[in-house]
C-alpha cells in the first residue's frame, strides 16, 4: 500500500518599482501533494529549480529568473525557493514536520498545538505551515495623517470612511514595510485617538535589516515598533522547576539592540521589572559575535512563576523575547491541635485530638500526609474550603494510661507537590506540632476566658479574629503571664510583602518608593489597632529593608519622599507603651533609632523642615535650629532629626549604671555624608535632680549601650548644655541614683558610733562632777547649756540611726523619727544659741552679773519652746506633715523640691541665722585676745595670741555648732562639681558626725576643773586647786590670753 506525502514550498518573490522610493517583497506558498515513491525525485526537483534560479543574475544575493510581468511598471522576480514542511498522509490523518532552519509558526502552534520543531499530526483538511527559525513579527504604532473621527463617530461606531481610509492606511503601511526583505503581511488591529494612531502587526518571515527597520520607523511620524524574533531566550526545558532551586533564564542576540530591561509578568498578569536581588542576579556577557544576557535565579520562592521577557530599546524600536517560567509551588501552613494541651489528669480517660493544618487556595496539585511515630491511629479525615483557606483534618487518642516521652506528642502534616518533576525534599513543606500532654503532677494555670488550660512553661495560642498571625500568653510556675499580640494589621503584612518582593528583585525601590511609604503613612496613622508591638516591629522592618533594597540599587531618599517618612515614623511612637509588650522592646527601639539614621544618611537633602507629633526633621545650614526643646548650633549643614519620646523606650545603661528617661534624642547626620565637625546641644526644660549626674551620650553600636565618649555634659551650673565631637543620636540622660561617695555611709555610722558613746559618757561625766566644778551662776549657765546640748544630740543621733535603712522603715515610724531628728537638732543649735548669748554677755558687759532666773527663763524658752514652734508650724504649713509635703519617704527627713522649696527650709533658716550668730560669738572672743587690754602696757606675745585663737576656735566650735558651716557648703554645692563637693561632704560628715566626742575632748576632758573632779572622785583625795578659779571653760580661755 503506497501512501501520498505532502510538502510545503516557499518563493520569496522580489517586486522592482518603475517609481517609487525602493523595491518590495511578497512571500508565495505552494502546497504540493504527491506519491511517497516519488518523495525523492520531487525534492531533488525543487532543490535543482533552486540551482537553476541561482545560475540567472543575481539580485541583492539571490539568484533571479523572470517568472511575470506585471502592469503598473512592476517587474516580480523570484529570488529565493525553499522548501518549509513535510506532511506523511495516513487515512484521514498527516504528521508534519518540518525543515531544518525552520519552525512552526505561531498559528500552527495556537490553533494545531504545533510548537517549536516538534513533529505534528493534524486532519486532512488542516493546513500547517512552519516559518523561518529567524521570522521576526513586529507589532507597530504610528500617527497617521487623518483624524480618528473620519472612522468612528461620537457612539464609536464606524462611518462610512471606514473601508476606504483603513485600506489607504493598510496600503501605505504596507508600501513600507514591504521593503523589507521576507516581508509577509501587514494587519490593521486598531486605531486609537489622538489624532488618529493607528496599531498593526507586521509578519517578516526571515531575517532583517536593522538599519532598514530603523529608516521605516523614522519615516512614520511617531511610530514604535516592537519585534519579536531577533532574541531568543531559554528556560529550563524540565518544568515545573522546584522551590529553593537556581533555574537561570537567558537571551542571547547576535548584534546590539540597545538598553536591556527584564520583565516578569506573573500569574494575576502583573508585570515587574526585574533588578539585582536577594534571589536574583543580572549578568551580561558577549561570546565571540553573540551577545548574551542572563538572569541567575537563586533558591528562588513562588514568586518567579511566570512570564520572562527581555526586552532591548533602541528607539523607536524595542526587541523582545518571551519565555514561562513554571514553578512547582508549596504551601504556608498552619498547624494547630484541638485541645492544645489534651488534660490526662484521669489515667482512666482516652482524648480525642483533632489536628487541623491550613494553607491558602492554590491551583497547585497537593497530596496531603500525616505522619507521627507518637499516635498509632492517626488518620485523615477530611478538608473543607472556607473562604480562601483550605483545611485538612486528621484525627489521633491519646492515651492517658501511656505516658508518652518527655510528655509531649509529636504530628506532622506534608505537602507534596504533584507536578514536581525531581522529587525530594525540595517539593515538600512541613507542618509540625508538638503537643504537652497533662498529667496528674503537671503544673497548669487554668482556663481564662478563651485561655485554655494550659501546662505550665508552655505557651497558650488564639488565632487573631482580624489580621494576620497569632495571639500568645506564656504559663509560667502556674501564673498567666501577659496576653501579647503577634496579629499584623493585614495592610502592613502586604506592604511588608511588597518590600520583600522588590528585595528578592522583582522591581526598583524608586518607582514604588512613594506608593509604599504614603500606604505606611495612611495606615499607621488611620488604624488605631496598628499600636501593637507586632504591627510596630513590622513597619519599622518596612523601612529597614527599604532603606536596604534602596542602598543596594543605590537610590537615595528624596524630598518628596520626607513628609510621609516623618509622619510614618511618628505615628509608630504615638503610643510608646506597646514598645514595652515584650522583652524585645528595647533592640526594637535601638532598631528603629538604627534604621531611621541610616534612612536619613541615604537621603539627598538640602532644605526644608518636616514636623509631626513626635518627630521633627530639619535641615540645619551651619547655623543655630530649633527642635522641639532642643537647640542646635554647628559649623556645617546637618538634618536634624528629633525624637521627642524616643528616650522612653530605649535602654537606660551606660556601663552598667541606670538611668531615667532621657530628654528629646537628637539624631544628626551630615549632609551629603560630610565629616561631621563639632556640634554644641541646648536641652531646655531639663529637670534636673540635686547631685544626679547628667550624661551627653551617644548610641555605641560595638558596646551596645550608650556611651559619653567624645561628648562633654555642661556641669552643674550649665546642665541643659551638651557638646559632643562627632554626629550621632545624643540624648542627655539622667543618672537614675545620685553621685555616690564611697564610704561616705560606713564613714558616717562609725562617726556617730563614736559620738553616741562620747556623748554618753559626757552626760556621765557632767552627772560625777557637777557638784564640784560648778560653784558659781556662770558656771551653772554654762554646764546646763552643755547637757542639753549632749542629751538633744544624743537623741538626734539616735533617731538617724533608727532612720539608717529608710526603705525598710514603716511610713508611720518614717514621719516620727523625721519628727523627732527635726525637734532634737533645732534644740541643739538653740542650746549652742544661748551658750553664745551667754559668752557674749560675759564679754561685753564684764561687770554685770546675768541673773540666774532671767538666764534661766531665756534658755528654757529659747531651748524648748522656739523649736517646738518651728517644728509644729512646719508639720501643720505642710499638709499637716503629708508625705512627700513634709518628709520623704525614701530618706526619712525633709524635703526639698528646688529653689527654695521645700519643708528643708524650715530647718536650714534658723540653723543657718545660729551659725551666723555663733560665728559673729566665735569672732568677738578672736578679737578679744588680739586686741590688748588698756592695763597691759607692752605687747603681747605673737605666739601666744596665734596659739589662743586656735585653742579658741578649737574649744568652741565644736560646742557652738560651728562646723555645720560645713552643711551650708554642702547643700550649696553639687556633688557633680568635683573634686570641691568631695572634699566638703567627707569634712561636713566627719565633723559633724564626731561632734559629741569634740564636745567630749574640749568640753569635759579639755576643761582642768573636770578633770580634776574627776581624779578627786576616782582617787578618792583631795587635789590642789588652781591659781585661778575659771568660772567657765570660756572666761578662761578669754583671760589667759
Amino acid at each position: 500500500m503506497t501512501t501520498c506525502k505532502e510538502i510545503v514550498i516557499l518563493f520569496l518573490g522580489l517586486l522592482f518599482k518603475v517609481s517609487g522610493s525602493g523595491d518590495s517583497t511578497q512571500i508565495y506558498f505552494f502546497e504540493i501533494e504527491f506519491d511517497s515513491s516519488v518523495e525523492t525525485d520531487v525534492k531533488g526537483l525543487i532543490l535543482n529549480s533552486s540551482t537553476l534560479i541561482s545560475a540567472n543574475q543575481t539580485v541583492s544575493n539571490a539568484s533571479i529568473s523572470t517568472v511575470a510581468r506585471f502592469p503598473g511598471a512592476l517587474w516580480n522576480i523570484i529570488v529565493h525557493v525553499g522548501l518549509v514542511n513535510v506532511c506523511t498522509w495516513n487515512g484521514n490523518k498527516k504528521q508534519c514536520s518540518c525543515e531544518e532552519g525552520y519552525m512552526w509558526s505561531s498559528d500552527a502552534c495556537t490553533k494545531h498545538k504545533c510548537c517549536k520543531t516538534e513533529n505534528c499530526t493534524v486532519t486532512d483538511t488542516d493546513t500547517v505551515m512552519c516559518q523561518s527559525n529567524e521570522s521576526v513579527s513586529i507589532n507597530g504604532s504610528s500617527t497617521m495623517n487623518w483624524n480618528y473621527n473620519d472612522l468612528f463617530d461620537s457612539d464609536n461606531i464606524i462611518t462610512p470612511k471606514y473601508k476606504n481610509i483603513t485600506k489607504d492606511i493598510s496600503n501605505q503601511l504596507k508600501g513600507n514595510f514591504s521593503e523589507l526583505p521576507w516581508f509577509d503581511s501587514l494587519v490593521i488591529t486598531g486605531f486609537r485617538s489622538g489624532s488618529l494612531i493607528v496599531d498593526y502587526m507586521v509578519q517578516v518571515l526571515g531575517r532583517i535589516n536593522l538599519t532598514q527597520l530603523e529608516n521605516i520607523a523614522t519615516g512614520l511620524e511617531k511610530t514604535q515598533l516592537v519585534t519579536k524574533g531577533l532574541v531568543t531566550i531559554t528556560v529550563p526545558k524540565e518544568q515545573p522547576v522546584a522551590i529553593g532551586s537556581s533555574p537561570t533564564v537567558t537571551c542571547k542576540r547576535k548584534e546590539d539592540l540597545g538598553s536591556l530591561k527584564w520583565v516578569l509578568t506573573d500569574t494575576q498578569n502583573k508585570s515587574t521589572t526585574i533588578t539585582d536581588g536577594a534571589e536574583a542576579q543580572l549578568r551580561r556577557n558577549k561570546d565571540n559575535d553573540t551577545f548574551t544576557d542572563t538572569v541567575q535565579l537563586q533558591s528562588i520562592s513562588g514568586s518567579w512563576k511566570g512570564l520572562f521577557t527581555c526586552e532591548y530599546t533602541k528607539a523607536p524600536i524595542t526587541h523582545i523575547a518571551t519565555e514561562m517560567l513554571d514553578i512547582a509551588l508549596l504551601p504556608d501552613i498552619r498547624a494547630s491541635s484541638t485541645p492544645q494541651f489534651p488534660d490526662c489528669t484521669d489515667t482512666t480517660k482516652r482524648i480525642q485530638i483533632r489536628f487541623q493544618c491550613t494553607i491558602k487556595v492554590s491551583t497547585e496539585n497537593y497530596t496531603v500526609s500525616w505522619d507521627s511515630s507518637d499516635f498509632s491511629d492517626l488518620r485523615s479525615t477530611s478538608s473543607v474550603t472556607q473562604g480562601d483557606s483550605i483545611h485538612y483534618y486528621a484525627k489521633a487518642t491519646v492515651n492517658c494510661e501511656k505516658k508518652l516521652t518527655n510528655e509531649l506528642a509529636n504530628v506532622t502534616c506534608v505537602f507534596t507537590n504533584n507536578r514536581a518533576k525531581v522529587n525530594g525534599s525540595k517539593n515538600k513543606e512541613e507542618g509540625a506540632l508538638t503537643i504537652p500532654i497533662i498529667y496528674s503532677h503537671s503544673i497548669v494555670c487554668d482556663a481564662d476566658n478563651l485561655w485554655p488550660k494550659t501546662k505550665s512553661s508552655y505557651t497558650a495560642v488564639l488565632v487573631c479574629d482580624s489580621g494576620v498571625g497569632e495571639n500568645r500568653r506564656n504559663c509560667t510556675d502556674g501564673q498567666w503571664g501577659t496576653a501579647i499580640s503577634y496579629c499584623v494589621n493585614l495592610g502592613l503584612y502586604d506592604i511588608h510583602k511588597d518590600v520583600e518582593e522588590i528585595g528578592k528583585g522583582l522591581g526598583f525601590i524608586r518607582e514604588n518608593a512613594d506608593r509604599l511609604i504614603s500606604s505606611l503613612k495612611t495606615i499607621t496613622t488611620t488604624d488605631t489597632t496598628v499600636n501593637s508591638f507586632a504591627n510596630i516591629n513590622i513597619s519599622v522592618d518596612i523601612l529597614k529593608q527599604m532603606n536596604q533594597v534602596s542602598i543596594n540599587q543605590s537610590h537615595k531618599w528624596n524630598e518628596a519622599f520626607m513628609p510621609n517618612f516623618v509622619s510614618t515614623i511618628s505615628n509608630v511612637l504615638n503610643d510608646t507603651q506597646a514598645w514595652n509588650q515584650t522583652q524585645n522592646a528595647n533592640s526594637l527601639s535601638v532598631d528603629y533609632l538604627h534604621t531611621v539614621e541610616n534612612m536619613i544618611k541615604n537621603s539627598n537633602l538640602s532644605s526644608g523642615t518636616h514636623k509631626s507629633v513626635n518627630v521633627q526633621l530639619r535641615i540645619c545650614n551651619s547655623s543655630k535650629c530649633d527642635s522641639f526643646n532642643v537647640s542646635v548650633k554647628t559649623k556645617q549643614d546637618v538634618v536634624v532629626v528629633a525624637f521627642k519620646n524616643l528616650a522612653d523606650i530605649l535602654p537606660k545603661t551606660l556601663k552598667n549604671e541606670t538611668f531615667d528617661s532621657g530628654t528629646t534624642i537628637l539624631s544628626v547626620t551630615a549632609v551629603n555624608g560630610i565629616k561631621s565637625e563639632a556640634l554644641e546641644m541646648k536641652f531646655d526644660g531639663i529637670q534636673r535632680r540635686r547631685n544626679h549626674k547628667m550624661y551627653c551620650v551617644y548610641w555605641n553600636d560595638n558596646e551596645n549601650e550608650w556611651s559619653s565618649e567624645g561628648c562633654t555634659w555642661g556641669g552643674a551650673f550649665n546642665p541643659m548644655f551638651c557638646n559632643c565631637t562627632h554626629n550621632s543620636a545624643s540624648p542627655v540622660l539622667m543618672s537614675k541614683h545620685p553621685v555616690n561617695l564611697p564610704y561616705m555611709e560606713e564613714l558616717t555610722y562609725a562617726c556617730l558610733g563614736v559620738s553616741i558613746v562620747s556623748l554618753v559618757l559626757c552626760i556621765l561625766i557632767e552627772f560625777l562632777v557637777w557638784d564640784t566644778v560648778v560653784k558659781s551662776n556662770i558656771a551653772n549657765f554654762r554646764h546646763i547649756a552643755l547637757v542639753n546640748i549632749s542629751v538633744w544630740l544624743l537623741l538626734a543621733y539616735c533617731a538617724f540611726l533608727g532612720t539608717a535603712e529608710p526603705k525598710k522603715t514603716n511610713s508611720s515610724w518614717c514621719l516620727i523619727l523625721t519628727v523627732v531628728k527635726h525637734y532634737c537638732f533645732l534644740a541643739v543649735f538653740f542650746w549652742t544659741l544661748c551658750l553664745s548669748f551667754l559668752l557674749l554677755h560675759q564679754l561685753i558687759f564684764i561687770f554685770e552679773q546675768l541673773r540666774k532666773k532671767v538666764y534661766l527663763a531665756f534658755s528654757i524658752t529659747l531651748g524648748y519652746v522656739c523649736p517646738l514652734v518651728c517644728v509644729a508650724v512646719t508639720f501643720i504649713h505642710f499638709d499637716n506633715g503629708a508625705v512627700g509635703k513634709y518628709y520623704s519617704n525614701e530618706a526619712c527627713w525633709l524635703t526639698y523640691e528646688s529653689g527654695l522649696n521645700g519643708s528643708i527650709f524650715a530647718f536650714i533658716f534658723p540653723v543657718g541665722t545660729i551659725v551666723i550668730i555663733n560665728m559673729f560669738t566665735l569672732c568677738v572672743v578672736i578679737m578679744k585676745i588680739v586686741t590688748p587690754a588698756v592695763s597691759e602696757a607692752k605687747a603681747r606675745d605673737e605666739k601666744a595670741v596665734v596659739k589662743g585663737i586656735i585653742k579658741t576656735i578649737v574649744f568652741l566650735s565644736p560646742i557652738l555648732g560651728i562646723t555645720w558651716i560645713f552643711g551650708f557648703l554642702v547643700f550649696l554645692l553639687d556633688l557633680t562639681q568635683k573634686p570641691y563637693a568631695q572634699i566638703v561632704n567627707y569634712a561636713f560628715t566627719i565633723l559633724n558626725s564626731l561632734q559629741g566626742f569634740f564636745i567630749l575632748l574640749t568640753n569635759c576632758f579639755g576643761e582642768k576643773k573636770v578633770r580634776e573632779a574627776l581624779l578627786k572622785r576616782f582617787r578618792g583625795k583631795p587635789l590642789a586647786h588652781s591659781k585661778s578659779d575659771h568660772s567657765s571653760k570660756m572666761t578662761s580661755v578669754v583671760k589667759n590670753k
